[in-house]
């Protein structure tokens, strides 16, 4: 199933990244010292940097000289960094640092990212009053000009009519078993029960034939990329999924995996992100394709959940220290109560010396995003901090899952690279919201490396330079920190000087985050209710297009990217009276929509009908593997029943249609305008 052509880059996947400071600047008294670091490899970069020979400590002791360094070779490597002499690490790029070492003010926070609604509507009405006309953007032409009539016109005989008649009755029996919640919640259990009397293949058999067929692409690269230029013949783009997904076990916090798990963990990783390249390869035989890229398979997810433990606490002490509401803490906050949520935050010998190293401009004040991006995983520095306190404790990340990480970072950067080498551009996929922290900061990291406007890095070394690619971040907007997470990562791009790009979704594990929260009593992340979700997601995508037409008026370079994921059309209407209303030229696709293979497929019909940027997630991969995805779709059909009976009734009066031999627009009349109530 593999092409013949995988790269070399194949054989370093397995390796840890190497860590390299790479300059050094020296000051003493009360200026503290400053290592600026870049985080590279010889297999990855073609730089020919060695691999890091010492510890961070003993770098530090030749950097600096320092007593406290030298000595910090007696003790643990969990505390070397932590026990040295004070360090700031300033990033190039970082808020407040260029790239050439000078420090500039913070910039102010954006009013949407601080929840001034009344300011965001003060702003569209604004950036109406100076956009564009339509004229100047053949793609907002397209959408009519009358304030009150309907953008957005489904119509399932655009898509029913390609259907033959036994897909139709397929489709058909689909939308009723979806339409059964009872049968949809015992799902599970009667697959269950198949299995254990050894009955799979007749439960496979009518799975196959039936969910699917219709959400799914197929098995072999020849089904995949004929389902994908099926749909590119009808002005539809594709996201190539493959479908496997990963969770954790309730006690892997408690219990960490053996060696020979571990091993067989990584193996299992370095396997998948084989399978991405060969996604990379079909995704490639269609024309603007993207791939779709789940972290968990790259890493095993007991790794990313126990170094995304941090997170939860980390922001709610700095949300609590922030006692004025403006978005900063001083020192003495973040040592009292930041720096002590950390797992070894208890082992800092100098917090002060930490402090200086998020606070890059010496201004005495840092905000969350000053933090996000000094604390990360990738700072050798900062790393103890996320390890476990001592013997007995099950609160942070163990030293093997430092390692692990660096395998990861190393896996999704060969995989990203195959991406480019092919034009491809990349959706990181949002999984479960336990191990999201981990996933959010992976996806940082490559953008941070990808979406800039240097030319992407060939992936085999002396090669030409390969074609630039884009990677997108996923943000479900049913959690309750989804909005502000994506606002603080919006302004993380515009400090660090790259390209933000996000997909925006609704969410599709809300039952089983729920469930978890109950059961661990933890609050839950998911919205209290579905208004509250419509609204996160509708402010999160008037958020990102009033930054596209500004950024699109100034001649910007750096356009942000969103892709409207749903299939609610209350959601894609407001979204298309933003693109006409803003005048944003939709020529790059800095706006693109999107729904699932095999749903709401009147909507996207409807859109590619007016020629704007349509694309489907297309899950392919082994029944088995995908069998959990197939699950959620069924799940999430059942939870809007209103709109399952709307689609189950359409499907049969294309039948009934056919059957009766009614030709023309036979009942099709009444079809041409279909609201959906979905909140997917």
């Amino acid at each position: 199933m593999h092409t013949s052509s995988l790269p070399s880059a194949i054989a370093a996947i397995s390796r840890p990244t190497a860590t390299t400071a790479i300059t050094a600047r020296l000051s003493y008294s009360k200026r503290p010292l400053v290592v600026a670091y870049a985080l590279s490899s010889a297999a990855s970069r073609g730089r020919g940097i060695p691999s890091r020979a010492a510890s961070t400590a003993a770098l530090l002791a030749r950097a600096t000289g320092s007593p406290a360094a030298r000595a910090a070779g007696s003790v643990s490597s969990a505390d070397r960094a932590l026990k040295a002499a004070p360090v700031v690490v300033a990033l190039a790029g970082r808020r407040g640092v260029s790239s050439s070492g000078h420090y500039h003010p913070r910039p102010s926070v954006p009013a949407a990212a601080r929840g001034d609604i009344p300011e965001a509507e003060a702003s569209v009405a604004a950036a109406k009053a100076t956009a564009l006309p339509p004229s100047a953007s053949p793609d907002a032409a397209a959408l009519p000009a009358d304030e009150e009539a309907p953008l957005l016109r489904p119509d399932p005989t655009l898509a029913l009519g390609e259907q033959s008649m036994l897909k139709l009755m397929s489709l058909w029996l689909v939308y009723r078993a979806c339409g059964n919640t009872t049968l949809v919640r015992m799902a599970p259990s009667i697959l269950e029960l198949f299995k254990k009397l050894h009955l799979s293949w007749i439960s496979n058999a009518v799975i196959r034939r039936t969910f699917f067929a219709w959400f799914c692409a197929g098995e072999t690269e020849r089904e995949i990329v004929h389902t994908m230029r099926r749909l590119q013949e009808s002005g539809i783009g594709s996201i190539l999924d493959y479908s496997a997904e990963a969770d954790i076990g309730e006690d892997c916090a408690a219990v960490p995996a053996s060696t020979a798990a571990r091993a067989q963990a990584n193996v299992k990783a370095d396997a998948l992100a084989k399978e991405y390249f060969h996604g990379m390869h079909m995704a490639s035989q269609v024309p603007q394709a993207f791939a779709a890229l789940k972290i968990t398979g790259l890493a095993d997810p007991e790794v990313l959940y126990r170094l995304s433990m941090p997170y939860r606490p980390l922001r709610a002490a700095f949300e609590a220290a922030d006692q004025d509401g403006d978005g900063c803490v001083d020192y003495a906050q973040f040592k009292d109560s930041v720096l002590a949520a950390m797992p070894g935050g208890g082992r800092v010998a100098s917090p002060s010396g930490v402090f200086s190293m998020i606070d890059a401009n010496n201004d005495g004040l840092i905000d969350w995003v000053d933090i996000q991006m000094a604390l990360g995983i990738d700072n050798p520095l900062a790393r103890p901090l996320y390890l476990r306190s001592g013997v007995g404790s099950d609160y942070g990340a163990l030293e093997s899952d430092i390692e692990d990480y660096e395998r990861m970072i190393s896996r999704t950067r060969a995989v990203i690279q195959q991406a480019a080498a092919r034009g491809v551009r990349v959706m990181v996929d949002a999984e479960h919201s336990y191990f999201q922290p981990m996933i959010d900061h992976v996806a940082l990291a490559m953008q941070r490396e990808f979406n800039t406007p240097k030319p992407a890095l060939a992936v085999d070394a002396g090669a030409a330079p390969a074609p630039a690619t884009l990677v997108f971040n996923t943000y479900q907007m049913y959690r309750a920190d989804a909005f502000q997470r994506m606002a603080d990562d919006y302004e993380r791009a515009q400090r660090e000087g790259w390209r933000f790009a996000s997909k925006l979704v609704r969410g599709a594990y809300m039952e089983l985050e729920r469930e978890r929260a109950t059961r661990l009593a933890y609050p839950s992340p998911i919205n209290p209710t579905l208004e509250a979700s419509h609204e996160s997601y509708n402010r999160g995508v008037r958020f990102l297009m009033l930054r596209i037409a500004t950024a699109q008026k100034n001649n910007d370079s750096m356009v942000p990217a969103l892709f409207v994921a749903t299939h609610n059309n209350e959601s894609i209407e407001r979204a298309m009276r933003l693109v006409r209303d803003l005048g944003i030229d939709l020529s790059g696709e800095p706006v693109m929509f999107g729904q699932l293979l095999g749903m709401q497929d009147a909507t996207s019909y409807a859109l590619a009908k007016l020629s704007l940027p349509i694309y489907k997630y297309v899950p392919y991969g082994g029944l088995d593997e995908v069998l959990p995805y197939l699950i959620r779709r069924a799940q999430e059909n059942s939870a809007v029943a209103d709109a399952i009976a709307k689609e189950s009734s359409f499907v049969l009066r294309e039948i009934m249609r056919r059957i009766v031999g009614a030709g023309g627009n036979g009942g099709r009349k009444d079809q041409s305008t279909v609201e959906s109530t979905s909140s997917v």
